[in-house]
């Protein structure tokens, strides 16, 4: 909680996933009775992940996954480290969900190049896509957990990161591919956000393997700053969509 009064936007996409322990998810259900501004922040959370729905279904263009595979890039630029983290002034986290939304819909649209969508659908296509999403999903999958465990993480004294190191070292060759072709293919905030993670996920990579609570507080404080943790679960929940969107068409054929 921010205080002794409100819940902020992470305690909210917690309890909304369902990552609450039973005596929390308890305790702000109560709270949510009785709250009215907490109340109205979670129905617009609810709202937000409500019109994932509304995606629109259509297919990658031909040749998508065999583009994006070349991009891949063998090695990484290594940061400064932590410590050379700013903390930026958050904006508008609901209505930066809602346009990341959008914009993720237009990444699964069919509108990554100039090329018109095809009326006809090939089971090839079908396939190439179904596997580009698991990639995907998996991925922001994967970074969602870690960003949990780093915001949820126990203060005092020295932390031990050797974990978090090597997966986010795991992390940051997917993360980069994904983002190079958001960028080639002028998908501004999905390029965005999966550059802030990046960023993240290098400068984790490159830390050291213990951290103090003051540097693990800067890493909390740059996360919340930015609504990191929720924006990233709405691209997650749009890929999960798009998935089940594909299920039905998976045994179809021109």
């Amino acid at each position: 909680m921010t205080d002794l009064k409100h819940f902020d936007e992470d305690h909210l996409v917690l309890h909304f996933y369902g990552e609450l322990d039973a005596g929390a998810a308890a305790q702000t259900e109560t709270h949510l009775a009785s709250c009215g501004d907490c109340r109205a922040s979670y129905a617009r959370l609810q709202r937000v992940m409500a019109a994932v729905d509304t995606l629109p279904d259509s297919v990658l263009p031909e040749g998508f996954e065999r583009v994006t595979w070349a991009r891949l890039q063998p090695s990484l630029q290594r940061s400064s480290g932590w410590r050379s983290w700013f903390v930026r002034v958050p904006g508008s986290l609901a209505l930066a969900s809602a346009i990341l939304i959008l914009v993720a819909g237009a990444f699964f649209a069919g509108r990554l190049s100039g090329t018109p969508e095809r009326a006809d659908i090939v089971t090839a296509d079908q396939m190439r896509e179904r596997v580009l999403l698991a990639d995907l999903g998996e991925h922001l999958d994967r970074s969602q957990m870690m960003l949990v465990d780093l915001v949820s993480a126990e203060d005092g004294g020295v932390l031990d990161m050797s974990a978090e190191r090597r997966r986010a070292g795991d992390l940051v060759t997917a993360n980069r591919l994904y983002r190079q072709t958001a960028d080639e293919s002028g998908e501004v905030r999905v390029r965005e956000l999966l550059d802030e993670l990046e960023r993240l996920l290098v400068d984790l990579a490159a830390s050291p393997d213990t951290l103090s609570s003051e540097d693990m507080a800067n890493v909390r404080a740059r996360i919340d700053a930015n609504g990191l943790l929720f924006k990233v679960r709405v691209l997650s929940t749009a890929v999960r969509e798009r998935q089940k969107q594909m299920r039905p068409r998976a045994g179809q054929s021109s």
